[in-house]
């Protein structure tokens, strides 16, 4: 191991000068000085979220009217109908600048399965009245669980949030990251704040701050909880645990320090249960929903992902596909780090409920431009190498753990397009792979379109854009080398919703037509089912 440096020690302790800043939101307690400031609006609406069988994390964000307010005591109420006429817990909190005026509370003594309605005070304000949901507890018969992921502020209004928002029938929403994007962009439907990439912790806070003043967005948060993990531009575009693609020192400064405050800020700005106060770039944690279902929320684009390999083909970076050979096949390479997968190793295997959901940012099925069978030596051209197949050791080890464990469904988002996979990691293996049946599969795979970041039309001229500018056939031109996708659509921005009893995990792929304008419209566009014990998928629409 090299010695360590100064410049490392100094960014090192920059980094972790931010954590402290974080507190937690204090309780009922009337000790210590009275709060300066006694009044505020709610303008960023109210969330809920990590909802346990006892407890969930209630949130909101107070503008106080004078800027110079050292602190403010928000008052929060719980109760059983909507009109909170029967109450249930209340208490009061502290927050101030130290944490942007967000207010936290992780309320516990709930009763599982209850549906819960709270409200906070601030003087003679009174913030928007939430809806949330205590998780299940023992013998579960069924769930409804919507998936969303990618909401580009600049890109498109969130018509995606209200369909979500406007269901009464859901557990929860699962956001699967890319809840806020981190770049410039000024153009499209309506410009970013601030007007330049976001670098700073004052930045960061200001892009959280103009998206939850979207009216969509409040709505979802304020009817369902959320369980949320983050994707890359929480942060930076392609980043990963030492850097990013769109990560320049020259003009962004230290990496480490701009990671420390995106990571502060979402940890302040959304209805997160933090895993870890003294390390907030761990974020992986699991739920439970009774027997029916284990929910394990992974990180693999941050804590522990390695820096992508480049292209190792002829075609270098002009089109950067590659093949399964040389360092790819290093299995000292990670993308969730050693520690995180072991832990969601022993999470598959220690689980004891009918399903297991995990929650996973990029997809984890092979995905390739040209298809031979792995067992052959390096499997044909993969696609992108900032997905699961440029980490393809650490894949296999996860793979084993999923097959093992028998009733997995892997939720992705991060695409901006839907996908259905049977799951293995040699579909164009004919001997191992059935791709009429889908017998040998392993599991299933299910990935969620954007909430509005693929916008109206196609842009650019990337591969990938190239790729969604051919004709509407795209899907059986793909499926001819990749025999285990089974649905495909890179039109439309949507969301997925999961349906889940005792003998199968159905999946809906919604749609909605349009994001440069409001509209009510939505449409179903594909319905797949894996029934128990078989790891397939079948087509029901």
């Amino acid at each position: 191991m090299p010695p360590v440096t100064r410049r490392e020690v100094l960014r090192t302790t920059l980094a972790a000068s931010l954590l402290p800043l974080l507190p937690a939101c204090r309780g009922d307690g009337d000790d210590g000085a009275a709060p300066a400031g006694t009044s505020g609006r709610f303008l960023h609406g109210v969330a809920s979220g990590d909802p346990l069988p006892d407890a969930v994390i209630l949130w909101t964000r107070v503008t106080p009217d004078d800027p110079l307010t050292a602190a403010l005591r928000v008052e929060w109420e719980l109760g059983l109908d909507p009109e909170l006429a029967r109450p249930a817990l209340s208490g009061r909190v502290d927050t101030d600048a130290g944490r942007d005026y967000t207010v936290k509370v992780d309320v516990s003594g709930l009763q599982p399965g209850q549906t819960y309605y709270y409200r906070f005070r601030l003087g003679d304000q009174v913030s928007p009245v939430g809806r949330t949901r205590a998780a299940p507890a023992g013998a579960v018969e069924h769930l409804r669980l919507g998936f969303v992921t990618c909401g580009d502020y600049a890109r498109g209004l969130f018509n995606v949030y209200r369909r979500v928002a406007e269901r009464d029938d859901l557990q929860a929403v699962i956001h699967l990251g890319d809840y806020i994007y981190e770049n410039a962009r000024q153009n499209d439907v309506r410009p970013q704040v601030p007007p330049r990439e976001a670098v700073t912790l004052a930045d960061y806070r200001l892009r959280y701050a103009t998206f939850r003043t979207d009216p969509d967005l409040q709505a979802l948060h304020r009817q369902h909880p959320m369980i949320w993990i983050w994707d890359d531009h929480e942060l930076a575009n392609n980043s990963w645990s030492g850097g990013a693609e769109d990560h320049d020192p020259a003009s962004d400064g230290d990496f480490f320090l701009r990671r420390a405050s995106a990571f502060r800020a979402a940890h302040e700005w959304l209805p997160v249960r933090t895993p870890d106060h003294a390390d907030l770039a761990r974020i992986y944690r699991s739920f439970r929903y009774g027997d029916l279902l284990d929910l394990i929320m992974i990180d693999a684009r941050q804590v522990g992902r390695d820096r992508p390999l480049a292209s190792n083909t002829l075609f270098g970076e002009e089109v950067p596909v590659f093949t399964q050979t040389g360092d790819y096949t290093d299995p000292a390479r990670q993308i969730l780090g050693v520690e995180q997968e072991q832990w969601l190793i022993e999470q598959l295997r220690q689980s004891g409920a009918r399903w297991r959901v995990i929650g996973n940012q990029v997809y984890f099925s092979p995905l390739k431009v040209l298809g031979s069978p792995r067992s052959l030596g390096g499997g044909g051209l993969y696609l992108s190498s900032d997905k699961w197949d440029g980490y393809a050791p650490a894949r296999d080890r996860v793979l084993a753990a999923v097959a093992e464990a028998g009733n997995v469904v892997i939720m992705t988002g991060d695409a901006h397009e839907a996908y259905a996979f049977d799951v293995h990691d040699d579909p164009n293996n004919a001997l191992a792979y059935n791709r009429l049946t889908g017998e040998g599969s392993k599991a299933v795979e299910f990935v969620v379109t954007s909430a509005s970041t693929r916008g109206d039309g196609v842009v650019g001229d990337s591969l990938s854009a190239r790729l969604q500018q051919l004709p509407d056939n795209l899907e059986q031109l793909l499926r001819l080398t990749n025999p285990h996708l089974k649905y495909y659509n890179n039109t439309r921005n949507g969301y997925t919703l999961l349906d889940i009893d005792a003998e199968r995990v159905q999946a809906q792929f919604w749609f909605v037509p349009i994001v440069s304008q409001p509209s009510d419209e939505e449409s179903l566009g594909a319905v797949f089912e894996c029934a128990h014990g078989t790891q397939r998928l079948q087509r029901r629409d």
